[in-house]
Order: structure tokens, then C-alpha cells, then sequence
């Protein structure tokens, strides 16, 4: 079966019943058919089957597609709208090479070459003297047990104190930490570029350093909700026993610590300030475990949250904010008018794209809001004694 007739094949479930429209963050922006998932997916299949020809306004309007997959979460049919997406960008792979800006090409070899990110977190670390590192293997007395912890491509450029707080509450719970060295981006990336030999490799690197240590260890970690959904869909992306085991190991942080803290008593110093919390895409559409955030943060004790609306995407979509910054600004913009409406100091994202997303827009608002991964936040509430 060819890759036209399959995309072909699964645009044909869709019954274009229109219950994803609504959803939708293009849609909201442009109020459009074409920019709906209804509408994306009927241009998917007419591209496929032959009845219409690529042009750069079609191209435009099916990458202004954000992956946040609020249709699935909604589609009383169970269109699998991602994989019709995958195919199709398949097809556009080299369209879509073309068509990105050069920083965005910039930021995307970075990260996708270990040579340039290692190179890239030296100079970092030269720049910031004092920048915290991070070591391979994290014991602690009494262990429960042993985790490996997937920092993928941002984690140690953009992370590396982020992890350290994941890394103190795992220990903090029982669990030695290992970090196997020789891992790889986790395959979103050149997914999103349509380029899924790329991302085959990318996984197989990946189930190859993980799955052999898979023995000894409960769980593979991930701190950040898009990498943590791409891990949990290896074994629907690529067939075979040990992509299914990375699959079934694989866990956010946020539900391996809810979990973990239901175990063992641990106590947290109190807030004096409503936490105001961001619920990622990936943790909604894809992990479907928003309710363990809120479950884990509520371990904190305070006066309690806010939740800003997760129905429509925060507009950052990892790169998305690069290649198309002003749909981007739109959707962030509704949701700054959130904030500034619960009047919070504190705004809890587990996401890492959303968050760079977050402090950008707030800081060209003028608004003092610290934007923090919940495990940091954990972090700096635990209590010395424990």
C-alpha cells in the first residue's frame, strides 16, 4: 500500500461532522474551513489522491497546523488525525525544508547534532560561570528502586536546573537516578519536519541505550510533556518488541512523582500565593493526564490554584513560534489576558516550549511573573526534613 492510499484510506473515516472545529487554535485564529482539522484532512486526501496540486498558500495553510491534537481528544469518529499529518508531511518533507526560516534551521541543526549541542552547552556553561552540570548516575541511601531519566535534545541546554530538581525529588522518594549518556532527540522534531526516516533512527538510538539498562530500572523519565508523548507512542509509530518495552517504561514526571508521593510521605513548606497552572497540549491531548498535575501540585499546601483554559493551545508548539510568530503571538495573547485577570506571581508550566513561549510574551508585556516547571517548584517548597 503506497503512502497516497493510506492517508487516502484514513481521511475517509473522518464523517466531517465538524465537532473538532471549535477546538481548533488555527480555526479560532483565521475562521476558516480550510484552517480546521476537517478542513485539513479533506486537503490531505484531495493532495493524495491526485485532485489538487501543491501550491504555497495550500502549503501554508496545512503546516499552520500546531500538532496540538485537541481534534483527536474530541472526534467521536477516532480519526487518527496525527497520523494522516505524519504521512502527508512525509510527502512535503522537502517543501517544508524549504520553507522554514534560517533561524529556525539554525536552532533545529543544533539541537538534532549532539557535536553542536554539546558545543552549544560549553559555551553556555563558559558564559555563566557557576552554571549547575549534570553528573551520570545519582544515588541515594535506602533506594526503592532505579529510574532512567530522558533528557532528550533541550534537556541540558535549557534544563540542566530543571532536571537537578527532578533529579532531588526522585532521590527524595526513594529512587536512584541514572542518565544514560548516549541518548538522542526524542523524534518530535523531525517528525514535525516530515522527515520519518530521521526519526526512526532517532528512536532506534534511543530504544538501544535505554531498553538494555531497562533490567534494573522501573521507568524511563522525561520532564518535559512533548517528549514524554512521543516516548509513549514509540511502539504505535514503529513496530517491535523493545519499541512496545520503551513504550511501557515510559512516564512524565508529573505522574511517576503523583504516583510516588502516594507512597512515601514527603513534606512540602506552604505557598502564600495561588499557583496559577498551565496545562500543556501533550499533557492533555496526548498523556491525557492533566488531572496528575494538579494531583501533585496540590501536595504543596497554600491557598490554591487557578487553572488557565487548556481548550485551545498556547500558540509556541516547539519551533511553531519561530516559523510562524504571529499566529503564534494571537493564541498567547488570549492567554495572557488570563493572567493578567487572576493577577497570580506565579505561572507552573511542565512544558518546556510553553514556557520560553510564556516568558517571552509576558516579558514584552512589561509583567513580573515567574514562570516554573512544577517539579522546580516542588523542589524549592521541600521540606529540609524528610
Amino acid at each position: 500500500m503506497t503512502v497516497q492510499h493510506t492517508i487516502s484510506q484514513l481521511a475517509s473515516q473522518c464523517v466531517l461532522c465538524g465537532l473538532c472545529i471549535p477546538h481548533c487554535p488555527t480555526y479560532r485564529v483565521f475562521h476558516t474551513e480550510n484552517e480546521s482539522p476537517r478542513g485539513r484532512i479533506s486537503l490531505f486526501k484531495a493532495l493524495a489522491d491526485g485532485d489538487l496540486s501543491l501550491s504555497d498558500p495550500l502549503f501554508e495553510i496545512l503546516d499552520h497546523c500546531l500538532g496540538c491534537r485537541a481534534c483527536e481528544n474530541m472526534c467521536p469518529s477516532q480519526v487518527n488525525y496525527s497520523r494522516i499529518s505524519d504521512l502527508s508531511r512525509q510527502l512535503l518533507a522537502e517543501t517544508i525544508h524549504s520553507q522554514q526560516p534560517v533561524k529556525q534551521k539554525i536552532a533545529q541543526s543544533v539541537l538534532q547534532n549532539r557535536s553542536l549541542r554539546s558545543l552549544a552547552k560549553l559555551s553556555g556553561q563558559l558564559m555563566k560561570k557557576g552554571q549547575p552540570s549534570l553528573a551520570h548516575y545519582y544515588p541515594v541511601d535506602n533506594a526503592i528502586g532505579q529510574v532512567l531519566l530522558f533528557t532528550g535534545c533541550t534537556g541540558e541546554l535549557f534544563e540542566t536546573q530543571t532536571l537537578l530538581d527532578g533529579i532531588k525529588l526522585l532521590n527524595a522518594c526513594g529512587y536512584n537516578v541514572l542518565i544514560p549518556e548516549v541518548q538522542q532527540c526524542c523524534g518530535a522534531i523531525k517528525r514535525r519536519q516530515g522527515d520519518l526516516d530521521g526519526m526512526y533512527e532517532q528512536m532506534h538510538e534511543n530504544i538501544e541505550a535505554f531498553t538494555p539498562l531497562l533490567k534494573d530500572s522501573q521507568a524511563i523519565i522525561s520532564l518535559n510533556n512533548h517528549c514524554s508523548g512521543q516516548l509513549r507512542e514509540y511502539h504505535d509509530l514503529m513496530v517491535g518488541s523493545d519499541s512496545e518495552m520503551m513504550a511501557q517504561h515510559s512516564f512524565d514526571i508529573i505522574t511517576f512523582l503523583q504516583h510516588a508521593l502516594q507512597k512515601k510521605k514527603i513534606s512540602f513548606q506552604p505557598l502564600e500565593h495561588k499557583i496559577l497552572l498551565h496545562t500543556s497540549c501533550s499533557l492533555k491531548n496526548v498523556l491525557k493526564e492533566e488531572s496528575a498535575l494538579q494531583s501533585l501540585l496540590a501536595h504543596i499546601p497554600g491557598p490554591g490554584m487557578h487553572t488557565l483554559d487548556a481548550q485551545i493551545c498556547c500558540g509556541a508548539a516547539g519551533s511553531y513560534r519561530l516559523q510562524y510568530p504571529e499566529i503564534a503571538e494571537q493564541l498567547l495573547d488570549d492567554k495572557i489576558q488570563q493572567i493578567v485577570l487572576y493577577n497570580s506571581s506565579l505561572l507552573v508550566s511542565s512544558n518546556l516550549g510553553c514556557s520560553l513561549h510564556y516568558k517571552q510574551g509576558l516579558k514584552k508585556q512589561g509583567l513580573d511573573i515567574e514562570v516554573i516547571h512544577p517539579v522546580s517548584l516542588l523542589a524549592r517548597q521541600l521540606s529540609v526534613e524528610r
